[in-house]
Parts: C-alpha cells; sequence; structure tokens
C-alpha cells in the first residue's frame, strides 16, 4: 500500500477481515475477482444514496476497498490498491448533483488573475466538467436502465431539439457506452488486479524458497571452502594470521575456526566450521565416545555426520540444544557441557 499505510489505523484495517471470511466462504470462487466491477456502478443505481461532496467520497472509498479484499480473500490489506479507492472515492465525491455548481462558484475569474489564481480556476473547472460527464452518466443510465427514453439535446448541444433514444436503439446504445465508460475502465482495472495478486503472492513465495536453496547451498560450498583453506594452509606450516588474512580475502572470514588439538577433540568439544557444512571426512567416522557438540552436517535432521557412539551414552536433538540457550545453539551446546561435566562428576 505503500506510503498511506502508515495513515491508516490497524483498527480499520481489521474491518475487511470478515468481508473476506464470507467471501471465501459464499462467494463461487470465480465470481469474487468480478466483485470490484459491480462495485464502480453501484454509485448509479442509487442503491448508496446521495453522492457527491466528502460523504460520496468516503462511501466508495470504503467500497472500493471491500470489494477488493473480497475480490481476493487472501491479501492482506497492506496489499490492497489505495490509488484505486482513492480514484473511487474521487468519482464518489464528484457525483452530487449540486457538485459542478459548487465548484464553479468558487471560480474567481476576470482578465487580472494572478498566475496561481488561473491553475486554480482551472482545475475547479476541470472538476466541475468530470462531475458534469459523472453526473450526466449516472442519469443516463439510471435513464435507459429503467425502460425510458432519452433526451440528448443538452448533452449533445448538437441542436436545440431533443433527440430521443431507447436503450436498445443504436443511439440509446451508443450514450450507454459512453455513459459506462468511467466505471468500466475503472472496474476492469481492480478485476485484474485480483487476478493477478494471487499470481504474484505464488511467485513471491516460490522465487523466496528457490533462493533459500541457493543460499543453503552457497552456504555449504562457503564452508566447504573455508575448511579445506585452513586445513591446507596449516598442513603447509602456515601461522594463524596468514590463515585469517586468508579467509577474509575471500570473503570466507565468518567461517574462521581455530585448530582444535586432537587431544581435546578425543574427549568432545565443538569441531571444524562453527557455521556446520557437509564435509569430506575420508570415511572417517567423528569420535564423539566422550560427549560433545556436532557443528558439521549440511542440515539438522539430516543424519549426514558419520559418528561414533558407545553403549548407554545418550544423545541430544538440535532442537533441545537450542532450546536449552534459549535458542543460540553455542549457549546451549555450552550448558550442555555443564551438565555433562556436573553428572560426570558424581558418577
Amino acid at each position: 500500500m505503500g506510503w498511506l499505510d502508515k495513515f491508516i489505523p490497524k483498527e480499520v484495517k481489521k474491518i475487511a477481515k470478515p468481508f473476506q471470511k464470507f467471501s471465501r466462504k459464499f462467494v463461487p470462487k470465480e465470481l469474487r475477482p468480478w466483485l470490484p466491477m459491480a462495485t464502480a456502478f453501484l454509485p448509479y443505481t442509487g442503491i448508496m444514496g446521495a453522492m457527491g461532496g466528502p460523504a460520496g467520497f468516503a462511501k466508495m472509498y470504503g467500497t472500493n476497498l471491500l470489494s477488493q479484499a473480497m475480490a481476493d480473500p487472501d491479501a492482506e490489506f497492506d496489499e490492497l490498491n489505495q490509488l484505486s479507492a482513492l480514484l473511487s472515492g474521487t468519482q464518489g465525491g464528484l457525483m452530487g448533483s449540486k457538485t459542478a455548481g459548487s465548484l464553479r462558484d468558487r471560480i474567481v475569474g476576470g482578465p487580472d488573475r494572478s498566475f496561481w489564481t488561473k491553475a486554480k480556476d482551472l482545475g475547479l473547472e476541470g472538476m466541475a466538467s468530470a462531475s458534469d460527464y459523472l453526473q450526466g452518466g449516472a442519469e443516463t443510465l439510471g435513464t435507459l436502465g429503467s425502460g425510458g427514453e432519452l433526451n440528448v439535446a443538452d448533452m449533445t448541444k448538437a441542436n436545440a431539439e431533443p433527440i430521443m433514444k431507447g436503450l436498445f436503439s443504436v443511439g440509446g446504445a451508443k450514450e450507454a457506452l459512453k455513459a459506462a465508460a468511467v466505471p468500466a475502465s475503472k472496474g476492469m482495472g481492480d478485476v485484474a488486479q485480483a487476478y493477478s495478486r494471487p499470481a504474484i503472492r505464488e511467485y513471491e513465495a516460490a522465487d523466496l524458497e528457490e533462493q533459500r536453496q541457493i543460499d543453503e547451498t552457497t552456504t555449504a560450498d562457503e564452508q566447504d571452502r573455508a575448511y579445506w583453506s585452513m586445513r591446507f594452509m596449516r598442513e603447509a606450516g602456515h601461522d594463524e594470521e596468514v590463515v585469517k588474512e586468508t579467509l577474509a580475502q575471500n570473503d570466507l572470514q565468518d567461517y574462521y575456526e581455530p585448530p582444535v588439538e586432537e587431544e581435546s577433540a578425543a574427549q568432545g568439544g565443538i569441531i571444524g566450521l562453527k557455521q556446520g557444512g557437509m564435509l569430506n571426512l575420508g570415511g572417517n567416522e567423528m569420535d564423539y565416545r566422550g560427549g560433545g557438540f556436532v557443528p558439521i552436517g549440511k542440515r539438522e535432521r539430516a543424519d549426514d555426520v558419520p559418528a561414533r557412539l558407545s553403549k548407554n551414552e545418550f544423545v541430544m536433538t538440535a532442537d533441545a540444544v537450542k532450546a536449552a540457550g534459549g535458542g543460540s545453539v553455542n549457549k546451549g551446546a555450552q550448558r550442555m557441557y555443564n551438565v555433562m561435566n556436573n553428572l560426570e562428576a558424581r558418577a
């Protein structure tokens, strides 16, 4: 919804929910996207009462938003088209029978007007002309819809004699199409959005999932690169500062882990990459017979980390480790170690 979102209270946004629930339950799926089209013609039916002014604006503005919500029951209020609602509100505000006259009464006129006064007068005359058009359209559709005949002499200014045209005559049909042009165009815009919005959400969800998978794969590759870089550089005798600098030059500094002594690894501990990753251990299992935290692997519950266990040992799940640390894996692992050490001291 953009910048206008911050001006609409949350309580107002919740109003659409019951209407969406009703639409989802009672309105056929095939008809829902066409609800805004019917809404665009409501002012021409007389159902909404007197139009024009702030009241007419509010009626059409609110009705348009609710019709958009019912056309797409799964949409959030922030997804609804505020520009469309503002245009509908403007339509309602200009459709009063006295609106055009009221606007023209504010025109100053005269040759000695300033630039800004002329601009204001031009705007007022433009809105008054639009009001004449909309009000004339409402009268045209109302007359033809009731089965009457239309006097278009004043509308066409073609001659002084009335020209009588019925709805099913060529002239009457032309006048009806002309009067319906604005609401029909406005309604079709909302109908198109009602059809496209679910498709856009589906595309965005699929794109997000694809990006997640790409990020997951990229992270695993980066972890693997970091591991082998650290391993080979250490085997070549480089000191840790050079190892750190090399990882930083390759944007892998987040995966740096200080070397772990073999003796401490035999007693359990966080070994290798702090962010995890699918590592090639050369067919050897990780030795956690002394207990310890498993930081490697592609993802949780993948069962892709070979390990050695002994009788009567107990393994915690990743969720249990997170819960022990209040959502932090590292804090959870430390607490698990503390519990293990305390219990071993009592054995």
